[in-house]
């Protein structure tokens, strides 16, 4: 029993810093100045393992929530409409492309470890769809505006 549930915790978490790091990846493409944060769950970097990909930084930890934060330069532009765009729908995206891979490999691995692959690429589907739904999740998820929410937004202004 306490080994399921530390193995949802892992794929809760992997699949949440696949998203993220969908956004991550949007952002560093899209402008050659912009830095990135990636946290899972709190804001805090304490206690939390920090890795470094290049211009993304990453705050690791066991969690149910994450998000994404870009930073540029002073002295660069402001994001456009289209590279707001591209940072909001890195993270759906992302999620879709994990899910569509693990669902592909899953067909193929049979067993205890086709079990997980399953249910992993589940957990991406849900991410995905909770993620492009415009609302606002729960405080313990974050208490965030989702994706879809921040898209809705961001045609609304322009």
């Amino acid at each position: 029993m306490l080994l399921e549930i530390i193995i949802v915790l892992l794929i809760v978490s992997c699949s949440l810093f696949i998203h993220e790091m969908g956004h991550a990846i949007a952002t560093v493409t899209a402008s050659k100045n912009s830095k990135v944060e990636i946290f899972m769950g709190s804001s805090s970097k304490a206690n939390k393992l920090r890795l470094s990909f290049g211009r993304i930084t990453c705050y690791l930890t066991v969690a149910i929530s994450g998000f994404c934060e870009y930073s540029i330069p002073k002295e660069s532009p402001p994001f456009t409409y289209k590279q707001k765009l591209f940072f909001y729908l890195g993270g759906p995206i992302a999620s879709l492309l994990g899910f569509l891979t693990l669902l592909t490999v899953s067909y193929y691995v049979s067993g205890v470890a086709g079990t997980i692959i399953i249910n992993s690429a589940g957990v991406h589907f849900v991410l995905l769809i909770t993620s492009i739904i415009p609302w606002t999740y729960p405080r313990f998820l974050g208490g965030l505006p989702s994706d879809g929410l921040q898209i809705l937004n961001l045609v609304k202004a322009n």
